[in-house]
């Protein structure tokens, strides 16, 4: 069933993981809405239930929370998108393999490795 709006009176987790999201950043609530170009009544609405959750909006907020809307809508307890968590893994890869390449160093090596990636660092 698709349906382009959460109801009002749906599960109040919805609204609750709105407002954990937004204390998490330390935002009030007129805030948030200038970040998705809406108000702050409509986010005090949002956030206690007494108003439908417009497909645009919950689009809106998982974009800006960098979270997916499964995430927001309690289907999942991953915040990640599918595509962020595609690079995260990426990411995860290439640090355990260097990780392991390190571990297989003799301790002199490894000295000579941490200095040489300190001296690239501070080259930046």
């Amino acid at each position: 069933m698709h349906t382009d709006a959460i109801k009002k009176g749906e599960p109040d987790a919805v609204q609750t993981r709105i407002k954990e999201l937004r204390k998490e950043r330390k935002l009030h609530q007129s805030e948030l809405a200038a970040k998705i170009n809406g108000s702050q009544q409509t986010v005090s609405r949002i956030e206690n239930g007494d108003t439908t959750l417009p497909a645009d909006i919950l689009i809106d907020l998982a974009r800006f929370f960098n979270v997916s809307i499964d995430y927001l809508l309690y289907q999942t307890d991953s915040r990640r998108t599918p595509d962020f968590q595609v690079e995260f893994n990426a990411v995860l890869e290439k640090n355990y393999r260097l990780c392991k390449l390190y571990e297989n160093l003799n301790s002199k090596n490894q000295d000579l490795l941490l200095s040489l990636a300190e001296q690239l660092k501070e080259k930046e």
